[in-house]
């Protein structure tokens, strides 16, 4: 089992289970998403070994739509870890504006195909939910990608069906989640799939208890409310904040109705059918206005940069990957210095800017005039395109320009 050769940018949260980091990948240059289990499931415990299981199940595949698994293994401290690939995008709601029913209809049918895949192999995520959806550049705009495997949650299933607590996230659970975490199947993510969309398309929820009873009382015995579809212009500002600026939309409620049946049979049978549904009901409603997507990130002024001082002379083209500069040989940019780290810094890109990060460096790492903690990096500012890097006692030069 090998262990982690992926070093920490930053953290990106930590769950119940497990903590999640931003890291980077020396040799390949390239971003990768590492999740950690906490230390108290050690190796040999039932929770790591569902954890492998399902590591394994995974890695290698390359499923549309679904992030993909690179690599697992038992770092220096016994905690099973699980890297998977970076996605480089933003969250629907900042980029899906409210009534925008062509978008809405990319979304279902990309996380639909990732689904529908997912369920072949006996994979129910359990957890759906916006926050495990992100938004990533494609040729003809966005595509959706489902970035969160459930993986670590399903760890925490079978505690929660012992105790009789509820495993997922209330608002997106459907009525069956509710009566039992455990024996749920595809319908289950398909339920919460609508949620997203009655979300999205509306700007609110279908149901929004402040409590869970409450919530279990709404997905269980309340009908799905009417949509509600504020009208949006096409720069994407609301017309108006009065109660009459609503467009009916009778097509999509009688799909919502479906999508989200207290009665999972009664649902539609796979995720593509879903999608296809929901293009005719969004055509009927007249909110299927397919014009052009816009890129979610300005492309990068000046993408290259040259890293000179100490010896050293390179360029480097960031978005083909990140730059790390220590005394490692494995190092893009390697600096024979005793009182550097061998993985000191590193230069990347993400979400159309170019980031900064001390990697745990022992001695320090200086941007400019910013002294960089580990696990908080700097983005390169617009108006500066010449900046030193001060690692330890070691001063580069960076030089920022256009690509070709």
């Amino acid at each position: 089992m090998a262990k982690c050769p992926y070093r920490s940018i930053r953290p990106l949260g930590e769950g119940s289970v497990g903590d999640v980091h931003l890291c980077v990948d020396v040799g390949e240059r390239s971003l990768v998403v590492v999740k950690w289990l906490r230390a108290e499931f050690n190796q040999n415990s039932q929770a790591a070994l569902r954890f492998r299981r399902e590591a394994e199940r995974m890695a290698g595949a390359n499923f549309l739509g679904v992030i993909r698994v690179k690599q697992w293994g038992v770092d220096d401290y016994g905690r099973t870890w699980m890297a998977m690939e970076f996605v480089d995008g933003l969250p629907p709601s900042a980029v899906i504006p409210p009534g925008d029913g062509f978008a809405v209809h990319r979304l279902i049918r990309g996380v639909s195909r990732g689904l529908d895949e997912l369920h072949g192999l006996g994979i129910v995520h359990r957890d759906l939910k916006p926050d495990n959806v992100l938004l990533r550049t494609a040729v003809d705009g966005w595509e959706p990608v489902i970035i969160d495997l459930g993986i670590a949650k399903w760890l925490a299933q079978d505690a929660a069906t012992a105790t009789g607590s509820v495993f997922g996230t209330p608002y997106y659970m459907s009525p069956e989640q509710f009566r039992d975490t455990k024996h749920v199947g595809p319908a289950t993510d398909r339920y919460a799939l609508a949620v997203i969309a009655f979300e999205l398309l509306s700007g609110r929820r279908p149901f929004e208890g402040r409590t869970i009873p409450d919530l279990l009382r709404q997905h269980i015995g309340c009908e799905v409310p009417s949509l509600r579809v504020p009208q949006v212009l096409r720069a994407g500002s609301l017309r108006g904040e009065s109660s009459t600026d609503f467009i009916e939309a009778p097509q999509l409620d009688g799909f919502m109705a479906r999508a989200m049946a207290k009665d999972p049979r009664q649902r539609f049978t796979s995720s593509q059918e879903m999608a296809d549904a929901f293009e005719v009901a969004a055509r009927a409603d007249k909110l299927f206005d397919s014009t052009g997507q816009e890129p979610l990130f300005d492309p990068l002024r000046t993408p290259v940069v040259e890293v000179s001082g100490e010896g050293v002379s390179r360029v480097f083209d960031l978005r083909q990957g990140p730059v790390v500069i220590g005394r490692h040989e494995a190092c893009q940019v390697v600096v024979n210095a005793p009182r550097l780290s061998r993985i000191h810094a590193c230069i990347y890109t993400h979400r159309g800017r170019i980031w900064v990060a001390d990697l745990n460096s022992q001695n320090g790492t200086q941007f400019g005039d910013k002294h960089l903690d580990p696990g908080q990096p700097q983005a390169k500012p617009f108006s500066r395109d010449q900046i030193d890097l001060t690692l330890y006692n070691r001063k580069l030069r960076l030089k920022f320009r256009p690509g070709s």
